[in-house]
């Protein structure tokens, strides 16, 4: 065994790179290689991954909407529901500083019928305009018998201070409480171009 240092080189660790150091070669910018060329999707797609889900639903495969897209929708929804409830209330000449419970009991209602036509057709507005559809897990519309038993889980989810609602994020399938009721989910709709 030798205290001798290796013959060129001082005393310490050896580290012979990883070529990062090296020069660059110049690319042109007429080049498709050359950073000129790259946009900003580009630099998107490249900076954040997809991390879809997909399910088989009947013989079709499709994408699952994300929580957050479905959280918007719903939230369209609601801003459209209450500009319908605020617009009934306007025209029958109720004043809003006299909420009763006959109010709220209206506006419920007003709210669960909504949600029983739109959810036995498959969508909302708010679904619609993010590119979003809800299906049975056959693939089939929910129709009639699933979309009460979707609105009913609804309002049992708005009932539990949204919790339902807030399920989506930890479901696999991103399933609220009332998908799972009604054995349903929420997928995207491809885009058509």
């Amino acid at each position: 065994m030798s205290f001798d240092p290796p013959s060129g080189a001082g005393p310490g660790p050896r580290w012979t790179g990883d070529g990062s150091l090296t020069p660059r070669v110049a690319v042109p910018e007429d080049d498709p290689a050359s950073p000129a060329h790259r946009t900003v999707r580009d630099a998107v797609s490249v900076a954040r991954p997809t991390r879809s889900r997909v399910i088989a639903t009947g013989d079709l495969t499709a994408v699952l909407a994300r929580p957050g897209r479905r959280a918007v929708a719903m939230l369209i929804d609601v801003a459209l529901k209450v500009l319908l409830f605020s617009f009934i209330m306007t025209l029958s000449g109720i004043e809003s500083s006299k909420l009763t419970a006959e109010m709220f009991a209206a506006g419920q209602i007003l709210s669960r019928g909504w949600d029983v036509i739109f959810f036995t057709q498959g969508w909302t507005p708010g679904a619609r305009m993010l590119g979003v559809r809800i299906v049975r897990l056959d693939g089939s519309v929910p129709g009639l018998r699933y979309g009460l038993v979707r609105a009913a889980g609804a309002a049992l989810s708005e009932t539990a201070l949204w919790i339902g609602h807030a399920w989506a994020f930890r479901d696999p399938r991103y399933q609220t409480w009332q998908d799972r009721l009604a054995g349903t989910v929420v997928v995207e709709v491809p885009r058509s171009r």
